[in-house]
């Protein structure tokens, strides 16, 4: 299960990213597809609790919610959800929870020491999210990485950051990460809704991938001290 939640993002008074609302519905949906689809789940249904009203913000998040899924190859018909009808609301907000199963047994991912952390896409968030040419991860990335066997792990991005990401998936295979240095990229910069996934995977897997894919080293796992 996979749960998101996402407020200030659209066009009432007390919003503070100034957006259609319809952008609510599409980075909410794809936080909660990304969480279920880079463990390799199958997604059964998503809900939204939209916290406005129906006519005009919520069949805009709806509509976002809806085109997001169609872009991550799901059917809109396993959207269900509720709005905002007894009080009116001056700000724009929605939580979002998805359930998955997996087909098979669940078989824990196994990092090891020595294997490459690679930022799948760019951090980006707020408005340089929304920007038509972000160069952020997509589902065919997440697809093509999850079918490979050296590909150990797939982490989405959030608001803590890739080094956060970085240790903590480091922390739960008893191992520390270890960063480039310099990198090119800000490792404490938000992730937003998202935007980019933390990979772990060992060099022949980078080889293979990193022409085709928008991959950037950032470090490695070691063992710890």
């Amino acid at each position: 299960m996979a749960a998101d939640s996402c407020a200030s993002t659209g066009e009432k008074s007390g919003d503070t990213l100034k957006c259609p609302p319809y952008h609510c519905g599409r980075v909410s949906a794809r936080v909660v597809l990304f969480e279920l689809l880079c463990i390799g789940a199958e997604v059964l249904m998503i809900a939204d609790g939209v916290c406005s009203e129906m006519q005009p913000t919520g069949r805009e998040i709806i509509r976002g919610f809806q085109d997001e899924m169609k872009l991550a190859g799901l059917s809109p018909e396993i959207l269900t959800g509720s709005t905002e009808e007894n009080f009116p609301t001056v700000m724009t907000g929605v939580g979002t929870a998805a359930v998955g199963y997996f087909p098979g047994n669940f078989k824990a991912p196994v990092c090891c020491s020595e294997d490459l952390l690679v930022c799948v896409g760019k951090p980006a968030a707020g408005l340089d999210f929304l920007h038509r040419n972000a160069p952020i991860a997509t589902y065919d990335m997440i697809r093509t990485l999850s079918r490979d066997k050296d590909v150990h792990e797939l982490i989405p991005v959030g608001s803590h950051g890739l080094a956060w990401e970085s240790r903590n998936t480091a922390a739960l295979h008893h191992l520390s990460a270890a960063f480039d240095v310099p990198c090119e990229l800000d490792l404490t910069q938000s992730g937003g809704p998202s935007s980019c996934v933390l990979a772990v995977m060992n060099a022949a897997a980078f080889k293979h991938h990193k022409a085709q894919l928008l991959l950037t080293p950032i470090g490695h796992l070691q063992q710890m001290a």
